[in-house]
């Protein structure tokens, strides 16, 4: 019995990586890193300060807040990993509000996730949940700016801005024309497109970004281009692959029907315990997709699937812990309170309007 089990498991994991593998990594995953890699090399840090600051003017303090919502297209960071950034750039004088923000965009709004839930559950539920995921960032701001009338950091932190970003000074169409033609190498990847016609879009929009990249930016540049993408895939690609073994070997272990029972319907209880579950349950960077195609299978309802994804990236026990170091138990209290709630109302909302 224990053998026979086993070797489902076995068959089930492996069955799940070979098609992720031929489904999802080499036009969807890999052009997603050498974007991420982009970002973090070509892009200076200081950008994010410059945009962040604490202000009274309303559209000084818009922008302040977009620009944290969707910091997590520039910044590829895990929930963990975003803490010292979010200690940092409060420090330096974001707003309160923005910050907070930057702390759930960080790796709740990513840009590898995006393909990479596209591939797995089509474009619409991708960008969705891209949409959400920013709203749900800024709302959370102004949530916790509101409730404690607060701007800025009057205490500090003992925690410091990790420096990433190295680009000089160049013509800003020049970059434009850059990260345009390399956003198009992963669309095109991503496009539900004949695989004839797909691989010659990437292929040609990989030589035309080729073409840029060595018209436009120094070797040493192009050197630290490659250096961050290649970091991105050894740190997170390993474990990616693990998350999805595992989560296909899980599956001949978990009933159907409980999956089914608690969260085959769109209700704010199944949504409530999926988001409970994301809270809870820490996976690396991007497993949360995989895990999410294991729900999908077994019976989970899409609006309860949202509340899961939308949560899972940006919060976990431990984050909380650190989070509560830096601002304080009752902050952290409310923040935790405003993520579950917004997450569980936008799975819901979207289990209505969009199924």
């Amino acid at each position: 019995m224990v053998v026979e089990t086993l070797s489902q498991m076995l068959s089930s994991g492996i069955a799940t990586l070979v098609d992720y593998l031929t489904a999802h990594v080499l036009l969807c995953l890999i052009p997603a890193f050498f974007l991420s890699g982009a970002f973090n090399a070509l892009i200076p840090n200081t950008t994010i300060l410059k945009y962040m600051g604490d202000s009274a003017n309303r559209t000084k303090k818009g922008i302040a807040y977009l620009f944290a919502a969707t910091s997590g297209l520039i910044i590829e960071v895990c929930s963990c990993t975003v803490l010292p950034l979010f200690a940092g750039i409060w420090k330096k004088g974001a707003g309160f509000g923005p910050a907070i923000a930057f702390l759930f965009a960080g790796p709740g709004v990513t840009l590898l996730s995006t393909p990479l839930t596209a591939s797995v559950f089509g474009v619409e539920f991708a960008v969705t949940k891209l949409v959400l995921s920013i709203v749900m960032a800024i709302v959370i701001g102004l949530a916790m700016e509101f409730t404690f009338k607060e701007t800025k950091n009057e205490s500090g932190s003992g925690f410091k801005v990790a420096e990433t970003g190295q680009a000089g000074e160049r013509k800003t169409y020049q970059s434009l024309l850059f990260f345009a033609s390399l956003t198009l190498v992963m669309v095109a990847g991503t496009t539900p497109i004949d695989l004839v016609q797909k691989l010659v879009l990437v292929g040609f929009f990989t030589v035309v970004t080729a073409f840029f990249a060595y018209r436009y930016y120094e070797r040493w540049e192009l050197k630290s281009w490659l250096d961050e993408t290649f970091t991105f895939m050894k740190q997170i690609f390993p474990i990616l692959l693990l998350g999805v073994f595992l989560s296909g070997a899980l599956m001949p272990l978990i009933p159907q029907e409980l999956i089914a029972n608690i969260a085959g319907e769109n209700t704010l209880f199944a949504n409530a315990v999926a988001a409970l579950f994301g809270t809870v349950a820490y996976f690396p960077t991007l497993v949360e997709v995989p895990v999410a195609k294991l729900f999908l299978d077994l019976g989970m309802h899409t609006g309860p699937l949202m509340s899961y994804l939308l949560v899972d990236p940006g919060v976990s026990l431990q984050t909380l812990l650190v989070v509560n170091t830096i601002i304080k138990p009752k902050r952290t209290v409310m923040y935790a309170f405003y993520m579950l709630a917004f997450g569980i109302l936008a799975g819901y909302a979207y289990g209505l309007m969009f199924v």
